[in-house]
């Protein structure tokens, strides 16, 4: 939606608290328009490089922070690289992407996942939290749509539904009686569930 060709001119004349309403105005009025959808229904992935470049983002982690195999080898760089899209053409010759992704390729977003979220609440458990810390200071229902709605916002970039809340507290009424730590179980699962749903992982 354009603006109104008139409005500068009133912006420019007008008492500064008129003019921030008329700003306010023509803010609302453009995030009311249309909005467009593909018409084309198909997804393309992420590669493992652009992912874990946002998950780390997301989890206030640095990309070799995320996920280590053996405690050596990154795994997005190293260990799971071609598996997750990218090229190895140093060690195995592999220049090019893979056609279709690997079989693999979920169970290692999943372990770089897991990785990644079970690092970043040890950390917001030792302190300053930078995502967990409403949870670890009291756990209830309302703490834990902050936590979810904090992960929707960080890795996805928007808002979250009131259905993606809910099914976050259904995986704590899941896990809460088959886990010594609830807490920590429901907070990572939450985590690895946003982090690689298809939203996550695909564009």
């Amino acid at each position: 939606m354009r603006p109104d060709p008139q409005l500068l001119p009133r912006l420019m004349g007008a008492p500064r608290r008129l003019a921030l309403l008329l700003t306010l105005e023509l803010l609302s009025a453009c995030a009311a328009g249309p909005r467009t959808t593909s018409r084309i229904n198909r997804v393309q992935p992420r590669s493992g490089e652009v992912w874990a470049r946002d998950l780390g983002h997301a989890l206030g982690l640095q990309p070799w922070e995320l996920c280590a195999e053996l405690g050596t080898r990154d795994c997005v760089e190293e260990a799971h690289r071609v598996t997750l899209g990218g090229v190895e053409p140093a060690s195995l010759g592999i220049d090019a992407p893979l056609p279709e992704p690997s079989v693999s390729a979920p169970m290692a977003a999943d372990r770089v996942a897991i990785s990644a979220c079970g690092e970043r609440y040890a950390r917001d458990k030792a302190g300053p939290a930078l995502l967990f810390g409403p949870v670890l200071e009291r756990d209830n229902r309302w703490r834990r749509q902050e936590v979810g709605a904090a992960l929707v916002l960080r890795m996805l970039g928007r808002p979250a539904t009131d259905d993606e809340l809910d099914a976050l507290e259904a995986l704590y009424d899941t896990i809460k009686d088959q886990t010594d730590d609830p807490v920590r179980s429901w907070a990572v699962g939450a985590c690895v569930v946003v982090t690689t749903s298809t939203e996550a992982l695909f564009y």
